[in-house]
């Protein structure tokens, strides 16, 4: 008799798991197919807003077991290759962790477990053949999908800030050299502070961290440097708004840079993971 193919057990394993995965989803995530199992990705989540599409992805590599759940769930032996490959990528990547006898789905941001814990816990991770993934006990699929919202929230704010911190390092420089008495570079003052206005949902994400400066003062401040660039003297009004709009964006900058030292301090008490 012929000897037929036969399904290899993890394979069984992790198909089993995503099916689990599935029922762990709310109606607001939709799983993009995938042709063929892509090395390390495992499934494509694309979150709506109710029928609204929020334009947030996340790749996931699905690990199951048929072990139960007991007390801090831990993963030994993820390959570090899958860490590498997961670094690869600009949007978040997720390892679910899925038991089919607990039907339970654990979870951890990829990217950042790399950043926050192994390069501290085991700084030498990238020599090894594989690690010890440690879940947060926050980190439930079924219960806490809203975590994972905020990652892509967090991660989408990033990528703004960082476009942020280029125009204002810009504005900075050349409202300087305005408050020098270089006024003819005023207009190109007003062009810059218009296109970091555009940055407003990034603003109001830190504004209430902010105590120094004007909020209201940097709204007005395209106005101002046009005044300056039509009239080419700046008066003491112009010059105080001009300041303490730059103190306002100077705190936007403090606020958005602190946070990785804020997910550390966080990490080291044990108050709130990151990942």
């Amino acid at each position: 008799m012929a000897t037929m193919p036969k399904r290899i057990e993890t394979h069984r394993i992790d198909t089993k798991a995503i099916r689990t995965i599935f029922t762990h989803l709310n109606e607001n995530w939709l799983v993009r197919s995938l042709d063929e199992r892509d090395y390390g990705v495992d499934l494509q989540l694309e979150r709506f807003d109710l029928d609204d599409a929020t334009g947030d992805f996340i790749f996931v590599q699905v690990k199951g077991t048929n072990d139960v759940f007991e007390g801090n769930v831990q993963l030994s032996g993820f390959p570090v290759d899958t860490l590498n490959y997961a670094l690869m990528f600009d949007v978040p990547f997720f390892l679910f962790h899925t038991s089919n006898t607990s039907k339970q789905t654990k979870f951890v941001w990829l990217q950042k477990y790399v950043e926050v814990r192994l390069e501290k816990d085991k700084p030498k991770w990238r020599s090894q053949d594989s690690v010890t993934i440690y879940f947060p006990e926050e980190n439930d699929l079924e219960r806490n999908d809203s975590k994972i919202v905020d990652i892509i929230k967090r991660e989408k704010l990033s990528k703004v800030g960082v476009k942020f911190l280029a125009s204002y390092e810009s504005l900075k420089l050349h409202s300087e050299a305005v408050l020098g008495g270089e006024v003819g570079v005023a207009s190109g003052c007003a062009i810059v502070t218009e296109k970091i206005k555009k940055f407003s949902s990034f603003i109001e994400e830190y504004r209430n961290l902010v105590h120094e400066g004007s909020f209201v003062d940097f709204n007005t401040l395209p106005a101002v440097y046009q005044n300056i660039a039509s009239t080419l003297k700046i008066d003491a009004a112009d010059r105080e708004t001009v300041q303490r709009a730059i103190a306002f964006l100077e705190g936007i900058k403090v606020a958005f840079l602190g946070q990785d030292e804020i997910d550390d301090f966080a990490e080291d008490e044990g108050g709130y993971h990151s990942y």
